[in-house]
């Protein structure tokens, strides 16, 4: 069986396909993954062969998207459609068209909505994937990439309903290419179905987030576990890092992910400061480094890229952006976390975090310096840390990767056999 996973997005997006490929690969399919050029060398690092990028490059475009405020939630992404994406549609077409070819199904984000064109021009099976709610809707769970605080269960739907007109938006987007192509300019039964089916749609989420498959869910919507990443022990650790480790309390882990490079200058300050009050060490991601003053990080541990799965279970506590794969790996590390939202999913996970008794109310913008001390207070106690540990037996239990892979053999099967 051959394979074409596509997606776009940072390297949060990327990683949950790398670990699915290994697992397809594990079973003995041909895999390629279409990604941003930026992660060829990590595909290649995990043993997954990349399909030739597509040309422009995501840091660029993610600079660009951070100054207009384009990826704040789906509606100013397509606000700003004609400037940050159609000048990229047909080189990204061309490349898709390129990485499904020879394939027997693609599996694709909704990020890359020509991955689906590339398979209905092939007359291939498509399966949509997220990492987070967004893509089936329920009144059950918040739609988390329009998910705000004061959002009811009422407004769930329409969150949806905002994506799924995205999503339409896109379709009318890639007409050209379509056309191109000898397709229909929509595609027969638009975003729900696929070459005259209903289109296979795959949630996967941490079981601790979304424990239950929403009653009012299609039958071709499914849930499954979080692709994660595998566990790690210290050996994979730089030795510098294990040093520091060792010389003292288990300490904080401070990362922004690909959102480092727009951190708020005087907000991770304050984060610091709140840190340097209580005492506490941290091991701080260098990508932040240039954000904060050089006395806020005497004393503490600058750390390039280094095995989430490996350090996170030796830390007190793991501050991020609320990233779905950098969360994830924290729940099964049994480690507690803080949210540093900025945009889309990250105050849906956030405030879920809370909920479920492993983080403390996250950090906004106008958090002061004292309120990020009680916050940290509440991330280091005991109780805190034991909620956390309770959950990792369960949930290392789960492979979504496995169950991904699974599907997506299942899927291809059933698509060969109703074609026969």
């Amino acid at each position: 069986m051959r394979v074409s996973i596509q997606t776009l997005g940072s390297l949060g997006d990327v990683m949950p396909y790398i670990t699915t490929a290994r697992a397809l690969m594990a079973g003995g399919a041909d895999v390629t993954l279409m990604a941003p050029r930026e992660y060829t060398e990590t595909m290649t690092a995990h043993g997954v062969t990349p399909a030739m990028a597509p040309a422009f490059s995501l840091n660029e475009w993610n600079a660009e998207a951070e100054r207009r405020g384009t990826l704040s939630d789906p509606v100013q992404f397509f606000r700003d459609w004609g400037e940050m994406v159609v000048p990229y549609v047909e080189d990204i077409t061309a490349h898709c068209l390129m990485a499904a070819e020879h394939a027997d199904i693609v599996l694709g984000n909704s990020i890359c909505a020509p991955a689906r064109v590339a398979a209905e021009a092939y007359g291939i099976p498509y399966i949509l994937s997220a990492q987070q709610p967004a893509i089936s809707p329920t009144r059950e769970i918040p739609c988390a990439l329009m998910w705000r605080p004061w959002h009811g269960t009422w407004l769930n739907r329409a969150g949806y309903l905002t994506v799924d007109i995205a999503q339409r938006l896109m379709l009318e987007a890639l007409k050209d290419q379509r056309r191109a192509l000898d397709l229909r300019p929509i595609p027969q039964g638009g975003t729900r179905w696929h070459l005259g089916q209903p289109l296979a749609r795959v949630t996967s989420v941490s079981p601790a987030l979304i424990a239950c498959r929403p009653e009012d869910w299609r039958s071709n919507d499914h849930l499954m576990p979080y692709p994660s990443l595998d566990v790690q022990g210290p050996d994979e650790l730089p030795p510098a890092l294990l040093d520091f480790l060792s010389m003292g309390a288990a300490p904080l882990h401070v990362g922004l992910g690909s959102f480092e490079s727009d951190a708020e200058r005087e907000q991770i300050s304050r984060l610091l400061r709140a840190i340097r009050h209580l005492r506490l060490r941290a091991i701080i991601s260098s990508g932040l480094v240039g954000q904060l003053p050089q006395d806020l990080t005497e004393g503490h541990f600058v750390s390039g890229h280094v095995s989430h799965p490996a350090l996170f279970p030796l830390c007190a506590g793991v501050i991020h952006h609320g990233g779905a794969g950098t969360l994830d790996t924290a729940l099964r590390a049994g480690t507690p976390q803080l949210i540093v939202p900025d945009r889309l999913d990250q105050f849906w996970h956030g405030v879920r975090l809370r909920q479920i008794g492993v983080a403390p109310a996250h950090i906004t913008g106008k958090s002061t310096e004292d309120e990020m001390v009680t916050l940290l207070a509440q991330l280091t106690a005991p109780e805190m840390r034991a909620r956390a540990q309770s959950l990792v037996s369960a949930l290392r239990a789960r492979n979504g990767a496995a169950d991904l892979a699974a599907f997506t053999r299942a899927e291809t099967e059933r698509f060969q056999q109703s074609v026969r």
